[in-house]
């Protein structure tokens, strides 16, 4: 039987007081870089992995070690991040990405 492929997705909202805190701690005080807006920082760290620590009631610990961040999209009041054991393409019907399923809700109403 093939194994099946593990896909999450998850938002972020970039305005929020858990995102900003969690950042403070991360923050690379060694480097004097040019100051990044907290989303840029956010999604600079769901990159290098920290959305497993930041939510890490979510994840089993197979799926910790089995799931990749395959993208993070930035929009303007969140972060759309697609987690996946394989690559793997959204399926619309079914994804939480606001600007999938809103024009349907207005094109319906």
């Amino acid at each position: 039987m093939k194994p099946q492929a593990i896909s999450r997705e998850i938002l972020l909202l970039t305005d929020t007081s858990l995102a900003k805190r969690q950042l403070c701690e991360r923050r690379d005080t060694k480097h004097k870089e040019a100051r990044c807006s907290p989303a840029d920082e956010l999604e600079k760290a769901c990159w290098s992995g920290f959305v497993f620590e930041m939510l890490p009631d979510i994840f089993n610990d197979h799926e910790r070690k089995s799931l990749f961040v395959w993208k993070v999209s930035q929009a303007e009041q969140f972060l759309h991040i697609q987690l996946s054991s394989t690559p793997s393409s959204t399926d619309y019907a079914t994804s939480i990405d606001p600007y999938f399923f809103l024009p349907l809700v207005v094109w319906y109403n």
